[in-house]
């Protein structure tokens, strides 16, 4: 199964005057106009969906009908296990459910589900977790055997939210240049 996860675009922030309620929190222009792009290279790439998913809220939708219109996709479905607060587990299962190992699906959701969706199915240590750096309006394309499964899946590529460039594996932040130093430095006294 070819999994797809995708960050929504950038939303309007909680806290500006006005906003909404959290959930029906729409993308901002420049929101819109960023995934948009992403939305065209990653169709420019020939991927092929079978199913679009997306979470209820306002910002999710309209990142996968944004997706849905740059591949000419009919039909995006709602699930409630891609809702911010929703457990991994009930959504690979929920997936599981619906797709068939061979078939591909996109996944429009919320972090920190996001992150731990990579982190779930990579089989990353835990001291690369904190490391993920899953940007809003990023997609993430991670090849599984079948769900759920025990085995780490094979993390293919990540889709850069500006730059709209693929890179290889997990979006992965560097590492902190004090960490670096401290492993070049040789240990002993002089």
């Amino acid at each position: 199964m070819r999994i797809y996860l995708v960050r929504h675009g950038i939303a309007v922030d909680p806290a500006e005057k006005g906003t909404l309620d959290d959930d029906a929190r729409p993308l901002t222009g420049k929101g819109r106009r960023r995934f948009r792009r992403l939305a065209r290279a990653f169709a420019q790439l020939g991927e092929k969906l079978d199913f679009i998913f997306t979470s209820p809220l306002v910002r999710a939708v309209q990142t996968a009908e944004i997706l849905a219109g740059a591949l000419k996709f009919e039909e995006v479905g709602v699930l409630d296990e891609l809702r911010p607060e929703a457990g991994v587990g009930k959504l690979l299962a929920e997936t599981a459910r619906r797709v068939k190992d061979e078939q591909s699906v996109a996944l429009v959701g919320h972090d920190p589900q996001m992150t731990q969706l990579v982190i779930a199915l990579a089989g990353l240590p835990k001291e690369d977790a904190e490391r993920v750096d899953f940007k809003k309006g990023s997609i993430v394309r991670i090849d599984v055997g079948e769900l759920p499964s025990a085995r780490p899946a094979q993390p293919r590529w990540w889709m850069k939210p500006r730059s709209r460039t693929l890179a290889k594996g997990v979006p992965l932040k560097k590492k902190p240049i004090e960490e670096k130093l401290s492993k070049a430095r040789p240990t002993g006294s002089h």
